[in-house]
């Protein structure tokens, strides 16, 4: 937004030529094209993928779909479930025996396994997108890889490594999720796309896990809340204490057991 307002109060100063240049439109319009419209810009630089398995729900496909929409991204959607199989085939040659998901009478290593792989996947074929997606639009060059980790995950250690936490630039990995809703909420209102007050609402789900019911709302069964044991309030907590008061793990302990009295030491 803020660039597409300056190339249209100065299309031929340095902000419209190094748009130009990024967007591969320096011959356009006798070489002093500028963007219409925000989305115009996203359509030429930024570029979104869903990338899916049989575990993916519905509510964030279409979440993903409509966000993209929104904002104008090149926007794919595909299943990596291929890709997954043939992991756990390579898996399976070399070790003589397929790991199972715990529901379906797996061990605890065997669900995280079977869980880290696809997002470990994911990271990989999200590179392969950057290299490759300029080349498919006739385009120069390369992309940076965006990751959507936060910083509450790493407090927690709820993530794996190598794979969305894994890219070139983390915009949000110093914002907690807490944070990161209200700044969602501030945008939707601020640039008119109630897109991401719908996602700042939406229960956070790893969907790596097979879909155990759900919900008639089409939302995934497995909430990252019941997966860590605490609410991303609690981990909230941890990251003011951390960050702001600077606790290590005993101090921390220390003011939580006042600040949470209500619970024993153990929990």
């Amino acid at each position: 937004t803020m660039v597409h307002a300056a190339t249209q109060r100065d299309p031929d100063g340095a902000v419209a030529a190094e748009c130009r240049r990024i967007c591969h439109r320096e011959d356009a319009d006798g070489g002093r094209w500028v963007p219409d419209s925000p989305p115009t810009i996203a359509a030429a630089i930024f570029h979104t993928c869903y990338m899916g398995t049989t575990n993916s729900s519905e509510a964030t496909r279409s979440r993903a779909r409509r966000l993209g929409a929104a904002i104008g991204s090149y926007h794919l959607a595909l299943g990596i479930d291929p890709i997954v199989d043939a992991a756990i085939a390579v898996f399976g040659a070399a070790c003589g025996r397929i790991p199972r998901f715990s529901s379906r009478g797996g061990t605890t290593a065997e669900d995280l396994a079977l869980q880290n792989i696809q997002a470990r996947l994911r990271m990989v074929v999200a590179y392969l997108l950057s290299q490759l997606l300029p080349w498919v639009r006739d385009a120069r060059g390369f992309l940076l890889v965006v990751a959507s980790a936060n910083v509450d995950e790493g407090l927690r250690g709820y993530m794996t490594k190598y794979d969305c936490s894994s890219a070139d630039l983390n915009p949000i990995g110093s914002i907690s999720k807490a944070d990161l809703a209200r700044m969602l909420r501030f945008v939707a209102e601020r640039y008119s796309l109630p897109m991401l007050t719908e996602i700042a609402d939406a229960p956070p789900t790893a969907e790596l896990r097979p879909q155990e019911g759900g919900g008639a709302d089409g939302e995934h069964s497995q909430k990252d809340e019941d997966d860590m044991g605490m609410t991303y309030g609690e981990l909230g907590v941890f990251g003011a204490l951390r960050k702001i008061h600077r606790c290590g793990p005993v101090s921390m302990f220390r003011r939580l057991r006042h600040t949470w009295g209500t619970l024993g030491a153990d929990e």
